[in-house]
């Protein structure tokens, strides 16, 4: 007498829906090999998961399930770059890894609210894979083999193009009153250029003239000075960018306290 393994069984279930929200936080700021991981495994059980609770214990072959569970995160994929591209949001990890993480809980979750309904016997027994008849064996395994070399490529291109998005250079420049009372103004200048940049950042203080200040930025460097200014001054900081530039490339301007 032999025992089948029911790999939809309650318990089972449960530990997946336990394990996938983790997998996605693993998927979304952990090393690399652990979100590779967490990321095929999520897949699986979109996979695998989605299949059963859209198409139930219906008389398919083991070829064609397996077809079915590559094809849904292949759609999935697909469909979640379009989503980004149309709301404009930043396709890159932690994303990848909430839309999959999301999707792959809800199959989980959905398989298991359908366990005990008339549709779906609990016996294992009458779950039993059906073989493809004449040449169709050799279709459903090439219709797989396609699918898991578009699945592959779709995660590798989503990989490859999420670490290379290309975005709009620009810098942020800030000034805040500080200390006690409020008399001295912190300037800071952060550069986000795709090159090493020239700064000329002009610092006025009530009526008086202009203090330039020129300075070299890295990408990524924040360059901060305070001032002394007396409350009940006025401060305008203006960056330009290049020392040749007449244009000014940032601006802010505090006004005199008690005043609006």
């Amino acid at each position: 007498m032999t025992v089948e393994l029911d790999p939809f069984a309650p318990g089972w279930l449960v530990t997946v829906a336990v394990a996938v929200p983790l997998l996605g936080v693993a998927d979304a700021v952990g090393p690399r090999p652990l979100a590779v991981l967490g990321f095929a495994a999520n897949l699986t059980v979109l996979g695998v998961a989605g299949g059963h609770m859209l198409l139930g214990r219906a008389g398919l072959s083991a070829v064609e399930r397996a077809t079915v569970a590559l094809a849904l995160p292949i759609a999935v994929l697909v469909l979640g770059t379009i989503a980004a591209a149309a709301f404009r949001l930043h396709l890159d990890r932690p994303l990848w890894a909430a839309l999959v993480a999301l999707v792959a809980e809800a199959a989980a979750v959905g398989v298991l609210s359908r366990r005990g309904q008339p549709s779906e016997p609990r016996n294992p027994r009458r779950w039993r894979p059906m073989r493809p008849q004449g040449g169709r064996g050799i279709l459903w395994g090439t219709s797989l083999t396609a699918a898991g070399a578009v699945l592959a490529a779709a995660v590798a291109l989503s990989v490859w193009t999420a670490g290379r998005q290309s975005y709009p250079v620009f810098s942020a420049l800030s000034a805040m009153r500080a200390g006690g009372a409020g008399r001295s103004v912190e300037i800071e200048l952060t550069s986000e250029e795709a090159a090493p940049a020239r700064f000329i950042v002009a610092v006025a203080v009530g009526s008086a003239r202009p203090d330039s200040i020129t300075l070299r930025l890295a990408p990524g460097v924040t360059w901060r000075k305070t001032v002394p200014a007396a409350t009940s001054a006025s401060v305008t900081v203006v960056a330009y960018r290049g020392t040749r530039s007449r244009a000014p490339y940032r601006e802010v301007h505090l006004a005199p306290r008690g005043t609006r």
